[in-house]
């Protein structure tokens, strides 16, 4: 079975989101706990920075990131597609 160039352009977009989007998480969950005696200082919405994002934040930017990916591979996967309803139309 030949692979399709296309296939590999589909995987490495996906892979390279999915490397994007985990750095982000990483970074929402470890920063703000890593400095959460230095965040402790600002206030959002009455509450210490740290708190708010422990219990608000990253679980919000979570959901976020979910979100995101789910839309942006739904794009991909039409791409991919029309691509190859595309090309398969024209070996016919």
């Amino acid at each position: 079975m030949q692979k399709n160039p296309r296939f590999k352009l589909y995987w490495r977009r996906n892979s390279m989101l999915i490397a994007v989007l985990l750095l982000v998480w990483f970074l929402i969950t470890f920063v703000p706990f890593y400095f959460a005696r230095s965040l402790g200082h600002f206030f959002l919405f009455g509450w210490p920075f740290s708190f708010w994002m422990a219990a608000f934040g990253a679980p919000t930017f979570f959901l976020i990131i979910v979100g995101f990916y789910a839309w942006r591979m739904d794009g991909e996967d039409k791409k991919l597609r029309k691509n190859l309803s595309g090309s398969a139309s024209g070996h016919e």
